[in-house]
């Protein structure tokens, strides 16, 4: 932490009467959440504009030629890094005991 966020928590800390460490442990708690949202809010945007339920549909009808390779492609690559978000935020909640 940079000696300047380390201040601006401190200063919280002290102002709110709350721990440094509770502050960061629910930020971090926010911020997977928010997160798994975003990536979960992406895909159903992916689902609903190519009328699928999975990547791996949409990667069969790119395949079969039933949707345009582009942009198609790329909302697939897209898709599969959003699954891997998804799946890093959640071993991150489980380890921190985070309920989703």
């Amino acid at each position: 932490m940079q000696v300047m966020e380390k201040s601006l928590l401190s200063k919280l800390s002290k102002e709110l009467e709350i721990s440094e460490t509770k502050i960061v442990d629910e930020s971090i708690h926010v911020f997977l959440e928010k997160e798994l949202r975003d990536a979960s809010a992406e895909i159903l945007k992916i689902k609903a504009q190519f009328n699928t339920a999975s990547a791996k549909v949409l990667k069969s009808r790119i395949e079969k030629g039933e949707v345009e390779e582009h942009p198609a492609w790329e909302h697939l690559i897209y898709w599969e890094n959003l699954e891997k978000r998804i799946k890093v935020v959640n071993d991150w909640m489980q380890k921190l005991h985070i309920s989703s």
